[in-house]
């Protein structure tokens, strides 16, 4: 498209145009098509005409005119057809459009106005809502005089142009006169009220959503098979409304005409309108088929959609009469995954996509998650010198920034733009340098770092830029069990073996690993029923030395919980020491299969199914198996008359002692294959390992359990062979593209679960298995179980080993590590793999791809859990992460709750005891801070909430600032941010220290890192652990030597300890510098200690400075606060009104606080 497409209406041929309706405008509007131009990339361009930011673009799209279906994403748009440029998808709070992007937020005001006047929104019934829509009449019109300046007059000749079309027709002259009096009383009554036009909008927003909450939401019609009644199972199918409701619904509404009950008479009842999700109305009721989060895919067979649910083998089919109809609702469920749970997946691929997501997984591009996620992915993911993440810009399109981590432990963002399919550079000084591709101007951001380790967006990431749809609160509260009974049901138990078991002794037998015998039980139940189970015993010579790991392991599979696992119920602690497990066959799935050569083929590809399903829960549970082998799954049930064969992926034993072998390795992803200590603990953490195995163990299935022996197996996978499809498969792709595409060099493209999963599905709908497994006859083994390495080995090696142009090379694309000499023998290809910390040996860990850590010990009184410490009233405080750390503690982010209303975000500060060199003065600091926090009460100060003083804990509970340090925000949002934003900032900085100040206290530590962001333009003062409380001398000698931030001081300070105000606007100087470079103070000097700064202060006259472009501040504000003369700086009083006369050059911001 033109960059002027939609403004260009009328000129031109209108064979190779469409229109589109934009509701800002209230017309329709020319748009340039091209072949290649996609409904997305008219949707790009006319966010950007109309201001719209990248942010939420996806929330908008194209829907046909006169009809109800929207285009999919990835669909042409058709030249002389008319479309409508709508708000598609629905945000928890659509008022809160408003802060995500204002553009949006009006333009969705007009799209509703529209819809409103047109009568086009039919939870309304006008004759049930007449007071509430002239209402909306006298809302929209103050908005009109407010907006644009007009009279009331002038309103009164205009006024049919504000009542709904639907009363203009049907109701009288009489009505129509009594309705335009009531307007017009009602407008007269608040025309001079002073309402912020925006607050009127949202007035607007906010009550029509309250009386049409299904507005957005959108209807298909269908066919679906008769459902289940009453375990009858009818044939045929029948005719069904479906929708999908993506947040909890009231169960009723406001009144008729102002309150009561708005549903339409003879609207269906939806009975389960309190849950979310897929639903059909069957039966005069609308049932409910999935949430959102339990769909694995989306299949298209013509007219027929078929979905795949978590926990239900059958697909779920729905016949659709158009392909319009059937494309709009796939794209609709499809919109809403990406923006509830997970925005990197597409559930309807390939048949239907996202251009824009396929370009950003092309070039490894997280989407808009904004720079705190991406600053804190990195530190979590990767602490290396190079470790970064490209990103989308959230307001700008084609831009794009780096976020890399430096030297020091600095985080910079650069800033590239991609236009005429080259990358720019932007530089300092708006100076360019250009690349024909990404990898290429990656390297040469910063020459000074030789190695670059670029994460990549994975599905586990849980930025809230991204999930724009998720509902605000998603977890669903607890309540306490009633009984013991309820217990027993629900989590796995003690279980005493004296009393509740009667063990089998003569089927016990030892399993392969050394660690563990294996034998049948009866469970006694609590009803004088008996189950019958499998017990895995800990061998009587490893309790000594290895009773801890199989705690370890036990604590491990408890949190386990899916169909497609093997069940734990609970364990015996003494006399046996063992694992109460569901039963399970004495032997595992390759020897099983090994012995029954009949299994059809539709068998193993239910056990597929279901180990991908397994391995699906523990990925999105961020649990990393470890083992995954057909030597793990356990088979559970067969039936050799039914052909129904069910095998269960089995827990990992104590798979953190045994040394892996070359043996091993085609289990193992080639980037761990040198086996080294370093090696095997990244691959104990690594998530995608697990896929890797899965594909070889789905080798495995389809071999029908073969013993894999190959000569040399590292040195074959690092030359890239990898094994040859099983031969009864090679008729059905779809099996051995899971194998193939979870084998890939580069951990990035290997398949996830979700898409193993997706086309296992589709190998279920091609052909009788029965036959095909039945010609097999079990003859394509020989004669001693195995088989010759050939006939297994693949030698295509130009099609396994896949070099993308966007790949940075072998010198920089390496493994998180740090560095890429752990990469296997001919392998050029290294991994973007997060470098993972694993406890000691443990190996039962949180996932390396998640964004997610299990959270730390809470100083000295935390184990590996959330903990939390009750409080007066009832209330409780939880700790979470760990968000920073202050000069004696750590910071954490937590929760206030009580019984009644939401919790509230906090920041809980503590004391690092193990960290505190002199813990009484440790104490004793931290008590004088928080003495000194319940002096102030600011606007620009952190604000004191609680403080917990109790023998084994001290904890400060202080309000939870959003977007944390000002020194990390100016990093990520260094080219957003404006002059009149920092010095916006600065004032609120000098207001706050103006306020110490009058109450005689000295900060001591004033920089950016203890200057917190609530918003773009509102900061407060924070971390007063070095703060002290001055006599009416208003100064202060320091009595201890303790570390202390000398980059920050002023000479007096180095000199001789003195601290005072005028110290403090030294510090407040040198937080100036950094507010206005971005870099850190000193940068390019190896400063030792205080001693050479303060000469390079007073002897060699080495000052901070600003740029050319910012001399009047440099020159009326910064330089100021650096007099050598302390009594000659200016007091924060006087900095305020210095920033005050610089702000009026710039225009005043104003806005509510």
């Amino acid at each position: 498209m033109s960059d002027d497409g939609a403004n260009s209406a009328g000129s031109g041929s209108s064979s190779n145009r469409c229109q589109v309706y934009v509701y800002l405008r209230e017309s329709f509007v020319d748009v340039p098509v091209t072949e290649d131009d996609t409904c997305e990339d008219i949707c790009s361009d006319l966010c950007q005409q109309l201001g719209i930011g990248p942010l939420v673009q996806l929330l908008v799209g194209l829907r046909i005119h006169e009809e109800r279906w929207f285009l999919p994403p990835s669909a042409r748009p058709q030249a002389g057809k008319k479309y409508e440029f709508r708000v598609r998808f629905k945000i928890p709070k659509l008022s809160h459009l408003k802060a995500l992007d204002r553009k949006l937020f009006n333009y969705y005001y007009y799209q509703l106005r529209h819809d409103l006047l047109q009568s086009k929104i039919p939870e309304i019934e006008y004759d049930e809502y007449k007071n509430k829509i002239l209402g909306y009449v006298v809302n929209d019109m103050y908005r009109k005089m407010v907006e644009d300046g007009v009279s009331v007059a002038d309103l009164k000749r205009t006024y049919e142009d504000y009542i709904p079309r639907k009363i203009n027709k049907e109701h009288s002259l009489l009505f129509f006169n009594w309705a335009r009096t009531k307007v017009f009383n009602s407008l007269n009554k608040i025309s001079n009220r002073e309402h912020d036009v925006d607050y009127v909008k949202t007035v607007y927003i906010d009550d029509i959503d309250n009386l049409a909450p299904g507005y957005l939401y959108e209807e298909y019609n269908g066919h679906i098979p008769y459902p289940e009644e009453d375990g009858h199972l009818k044939p045929g199918k029948c005719r069904v409304k479906i929708k999908f409701v993506p947040y909890a619904q009231p169960l009723s509404k406001p009144a008729k005409g102002g309150g009561g009950n708005g549903s339409k008479k003879g609207a269906p009842k939806d009975e389960s309108e309190e849950q979310p999700g897929l639903k059909v109305f069957y039966s005069r009721e609308w049932r409910h088929v999935a949430n959102i989060d339990e769909i694995f895919t989306i299949l298209v067979d013509n007219l027929t959609v078929n979905i795949s649910i978590q926990d239900q083998s059958n697909l779920y089919s729905i016949d659709f009469g158009s392909q319009t109809e059937l494309d709009s609702f796939v794209t609709c469920l499809a919109g809403y995954y990406r923006l509830m749970c997970k925005w990197t997946v597409y559930l309807c691929k390939p048949y239907l996509y996202s251009p824009s997501l396929n370009r950003l997984t092309d070039i490894k591009c997280h989407g808009p998650i904004g720079g705190k996620f991406s600053y804190r992915k990195i530190l979590e993911k990767n602490s290396t010198v190079g470790a970064n993440i490209v990103r989308q810009c959230e307001t700008t399109y084609d831009t794009y920034y780096v976020d890399m981590l430096e030297c020091d432990n600095q985080m910079r963002t650069y800033k590239l733009r991609f236009g005429q399919n080259r990358w720019h550079v932007i530089r300092d000084g708006n100076r360019e340098d250009t690349f024909d591709e990404l990898p290429e101007a990656l390297l040469n951001l910063n020459p000074a770092i030789q190695k670059l380790y670029r994460l990549s967006p994975t599905e586990h990431d849980k930025s809230p830029n991204l999930q724009l749809c998720m509902a605000q609160n998603t977890m669903a509260s607890k309540r306490m069990l009633r009984d013991a009974q309820e217990m027993r049901q629900v989590r796995p138990q003690i279980v005493n073996a004296a009393q509740e078991l009667i063990i089998n002794r003569n089927a016990l037998k030892s399993e392969g690993d050394g660690f563990f015998n294996r034998t049948r039980a009866d469970l006694l139940m609590p009803n004088n029923t008996k189950m019958e189970v499998t017990l895995r015993l800990l061998k009587d010579d490893k309790k000594k030395d290895h009773l801890g790991d199989f705690l370890q392991l036990a604590d491990f599979w408890n949190s386990v919980d899916s169909l497609d696992i093997v069940k734990l119920y609970g364990v015996t602690l003494y006399k046996p020491v063992a694992m109460v497990m569901e039963l399970s066959r004495d032997d595992p799935l390759d020897e099983f299969l090994r012995r029954h050569p009949k299994v059809t083929f539709g068998s193993l590809l239910a056990v597929a199914h279901s180990l991908a399903r397994a391995l699906y829960y523990l990925q999105e549970k961020q649990l990393v198996h470890g083992r995954i082998r057909c030597s793990s799954m356990l088979v559970t049930h067969y039936d050799r008359r039914e052909n129904r064969l069910i095998a269960k992926l089995g827990d990992p034993g104590l798979c953190q002692l045994q040394q892996y072998t070359d043996q091993d390795l085609f289990w193992i992803p080639v980037e761990y294959h040198e086996l080294g200590p370093r090696e095997v603990q990244l691959l104990r953490g690594d998530l995608r390992a697990d896929v890797w195995a899965c594909s070889t163990t789905l080798w495995e299935i389809f071999s029908r359990g073969r013993p894999l022996r190959v000569p040399n197996a590292k040195q074959y996978l690092a030359s890239g062979h990898r094994l040859k499809a099983p031969k009864e498969s090679e008729e059905v792709s779809e099996i051995y593209y899971c194998m193939y595409n979870g084998w890939m060099a580069d951990p990035d493209k290997r398949l996830s679960p979700q898409m193993i999963i997706s086309k296992l599905v589709q190998a279920g709908q091609k052909g009788n298995y029965h036959q095909i497994g039945a010609t097999t006859n079990g003859t394509t083994h020989s004669g001693n179980g195995s088989f010759s390495a050939q006939s297994i080995l693949s030698i295509e090696t130009d099609s396994t080993v896949l070099q993308s142009h966007t790949d940075i090379s072998s010198s920089s694309y390496t493994s998180n590590g740090s560095d890429c000499d752990a990469r296997s023998n001919g392998s050029s290809e290294c991994s973007s793999q997060p470098l993972i910390s694993n406890n000691g040996s443990s190996h039962y860990s949180v996932g390396s791809s998640s964004g997610w850590n299990r959270p730390g010990q809470v100083d000295h009184f935390a184990h590996d859990c959330l903990d939390y410490i009750e409080l007066s009233h009832g209330r409780t405080v939880t700790f979470q992460g760990k968000i920073g750390q202050g000069h004696y503690g750590n910071v954490y982010q937590g929760e206030i709750s009580n019984a009644l209303g939401d919790p509230i975000k906090v920041a809980l500060k503590t004391i690092n005891i193990g960290n505190a060199v002199d813990l009484n003065r440790a104490m004793k600091d931290f008590k004088r801070e928080v003495e000194i926090m319940k002096k102030l009460n600011h606007r620009n100060i952190v604000r004191l909430l609680e403080f917990v003083d109790e023998p084994d804990r001290m904890v400060v509970v202080m309000e939870y600032i959003e977007h944390g340090s000002l020194e990390r925000y100016l990093q990520y949002k260094r080219y957003d941010l404006t002059n009149l934003n920092k010095l916006n900032f600065a004032k609120d900085i000098a207001s706050g220290m103006h306020h110490l100040f009058e109450k005689k206290i000295i900060h001591r530590d004033l920089a950016a890192r203890n200057i917190l962001v609530q918003d773009a333009n509102w900061v407060k003062i924070s971390d007063f652990g070095l703060a002290q409380v001055t006599d009416g001398n208003h100064y202060y000698y320091a009595q201890s030597p303790r570390s202390l931030p000398v980059k920050w001081y002023a000479p007096e300070t180095l000199a001789k300890q003195k601290y005072s105000p005028k110290s403090d606007v030294w510090s407040y100087g040198v937080t100036l510098y950094e507010m206005f470079t971005c870099n850190t103070p000193y940068s390019n000097v190896d400063i030792q200690n205080g001693e050479q700064l303060h000469h390079m202060i007073t002897e060699q006259g080495v000052k901070l400075r600003l740029s050319e472009e910012d001399r009047e501040i440099d020159e009326s504000l910064m330089q100021p606060c650096f007099d050598l003369d302390p009594h000659l700086r200016p007091s924060f009083q006087e900095l305020l009104g210095y920033i005050g006369n610089l702000i009026d050059q710039y225009g005043e911001l104003l806005q509510p606080r």
